[in-house]
């Protein structure tokens, strides 16, 4: 009887090691023949081609952005919020000694076909289907504008504080990544170009 009981013990544990064993195989498999994600890719992201604002402020709190559209959204709290003006002039400051900085910004775009694996600068045809996502809605009006514009501008202003500013030229920076299906993505983010400072105030 206690024969029959260890050779019992014994055919579970050997069944147990082999589990085991096949468990570690099939785990190598997958991540050997699962190329990895390139989470680095942005590195390679376009300056981009379509602009979708011309932000420009006159003090550290009062600023105005021109859409690619031509409405004109304010703020008065630093760029936290923005509204639209629908009064005021589209026409924006073009002399250096009414404003403290003024820059374009532009949608840069990364496209993916394989998951997300491998990424590519996407510049064909028009871009303003994704780069509209920064403009109005019809939904939701400004309000998506106002958060990116938020996020623009608080970017600009700490580099600006640590006289880093001109480092953000030409230097796209991610938004967010969304995905049409399980191949095809695309990856949205902003670049600074022709930035104008008053560096004497």
């Amino acid at each position: 009887m206690l024969e029959k009981v260890t050779n019992q013990v014994q055919i579970v544990g050997s069944w147990r090691v082999r589990t085991m064993l096949l468990s570690i195989i099939l785990t190598l498999f997958i991540l050997i023949a699962t190329p990895a994600q390139d989470n680095n890719y942005w590195s390679n992201a376009p300056t981009g081609k379509t602009k979708v604002f011309t932000i420009s402020f006159a003090d550290e709190q009062n600023g105005t952005a021109i859409s690619a559209e031509g409405d004109m959204l304010i703020t008065t709290d630093g760029g936290k919020s923005w509204t639209l003006n629908k009064e005021s002039s589209t026409a924006s400051p073009k002399t250096t000694d009414l404003i403290l900085w003024k820059v374009d910004v532009y949608c840069s775009i990364m496209k993916t076909t394989d998951g997300g694996n491998t990424w590519f600068p996407y510049e064909e045809g028009k871009q303003e289907h994704f780069c509209g996502v920064y403009l109005k809605d019809v939904n939701t009006g400004y309000r998506v504008a106002s958060d990116f514009l938020n996020k623009v501008t608080n970017e600009i202003n700490n580099y600006s504080k640590n006289n880093k500013i001109d480092s953000l030229v030409d230097h796209p920076h991610q938004c967010t990544e969304y995905f049409k299906s399980a191949d095809e993505g695309w990856a949205l983010g902003w670049c600074v170009k022709n930035l104008s400072q008053n560096k004497n105030r």
